[in-house]
């Protein structure tokens, strides 16, 4: 299937609440995760809310990625969405879940831009649902 981008929706709970409230650990964070992505940075914004959570966005020349967390419960919702054959948003996840010593991880993939028929109408299909929980002894 021919698809113009990748958006993996991810939900990472039992994360390190002290990260998910450093809005410089959060920005360093997503900068790495498009990094780890081969994407290339273009813009960053980032916001921390009190008296706690931060949401944030870098965009890439690829589109985005972006996240916002809710410390209190150690949540964090992300988006990664990239175009292009070079780029992989599956790193980026990866990347994520781990600095923010994710817990679990349930992510769905959205295959974006699809084309639907001649008229130039585009649509979307859902590729991939997955769950990774790590379980505590």
């Amino acid at each position: 299937m021919k698809a113009l981008g990748t958006h993996i929706i991810c939900e990472l709970s039992g994360c390190d609440q002290m990260v998910l409230t450093d809005v410089e650990a959060v920005r360093d964070m997503m900068i790495g995760a498009a990094n780890a992505a081969r994407a290339t940075v273009m813009e960053v914004a980032f916001h921390r809310f009190e008296p706690q959570g931060v949401s944030g966005v870098v965009v890439l020349a690829e589109s985005h990625i972006s996240i916002h967390t809710w410390p209190e419960l150690g949540y964090a919702a992300m988006d990664f969405y990239t175009c292009g054959e070079h780029t992989d948003p599956w790193l980026a996840c990866e990347y994520a879940a781990k600095a923010l010593s994710a817990q679990s991880t349930i992510t769905s993939e959205v295959k974006r831009g699809v084309l639907q028929s001649s008229d130039c109408r585009f649509t979307h299909v859902l590729t991939r649902d997955h769950d990774t929980t790590v379980l505590s002894a």
